[in-house]
């Protein structure tokens, strides 16, 4: 167990105070389901991955608010969402290999439950819990910003669907949301177009489509298009 918390320590390039608290952050509970004897001196990780995970949040969101300062609440709100999503926390645990340290139950013990990102996911913000309660703020800011670094272009670039990015600037704007209603059906069986309205404070934007779906894409981006944003 020594070996392996000094083989994760020169990985993350930190040396821990208090060893409990970075061993408690890889202790899964399905290990504590099949040896409940170890309960006696040792936690699973529940309790840091949910410190992590306000920590996480708190330092994410400052990072967006003053390196972006041109940018809306809800474009800064769809950016965060994305960089500590289960998908993103888990791609940075596999950078690191964290799978490989966290201990197991037999029955979870196999390399596909080793890179579960869910696991990941969680193991990654139990160890911003452990850092940040063993080496303080500025260490744990100092460990999360790189991985921020590293993924906020592609998230910038990525596509956003319109009625998402609509839902997100009338919330923070008005604190309300959008409403949608069918118009018009037009045009033969086999080439039915529809039109569909959404309402926002008041003022109702149109958009058609080939299919419902898409007629409703079309009227966010009218909307977005009126209030000065682009999908």
């Amino acid at each position: 167990m020594a070996d392996r918390l000094a083989a994760l320590e020169r990985e993350l390039g930190l040396t821990f105070r208090n060893r409990k608290l970075l061993q408690t952050a890889f202790m899964h509970r399905s290990l504590f389901n099949e040896q409940p004897h170890l309960l006696r001196d040792l936690t699973d990780n529940e309790r840091l991955e949910f410190l992590g995970d306000s920590v996480l949040h708190f330092v994410t969101t400052t990072w967006l608010f003053t390196t972006f300062p041109d940018q809306d609440e809800a474009t800064l709100t769809h950016w965060r969402a994305a960089l500590v999503s289960t998908k993103g926390l888990a791609e940075c645990a596999a950078q690191l290999n964290l799978g490989q340290y966290v201990y197991l139950s037999r029955g979870e013990d196999n390399p596909i439950g080793r890179t579960r990102p869910a696991l990941l996911a969680d193991l990654f913000e139990a160890l911003i819990g452990a850092i940040y309660l063993d080496q303080g703020l500025e260490t744990a800011i100092v460990f999360i910003v790189p991985f921020l670094r590293a993924r906020i272009d592609k998230i910038r670039h990525s596509v956003i669907d319109p009625t998402t990015r609509l839902q997100e600037l009338v919330q923070a704007r008005h604190k309300s949301l959008p409403t949608y209603r069918l118009i018009e059906e037009r045009g033969p069986e086999h080439r039915r177009e529809y039109v569909m309205g959404v309402i926002v404070e008041g003022r109702e934007y149109t958009g058609s489509g080939f299919s419902k779906k898409e007629a409703k894409k079309a009227a966010a981006r009218a909307a977005l298009a009126a209030l000065g944003e682009t999908s």
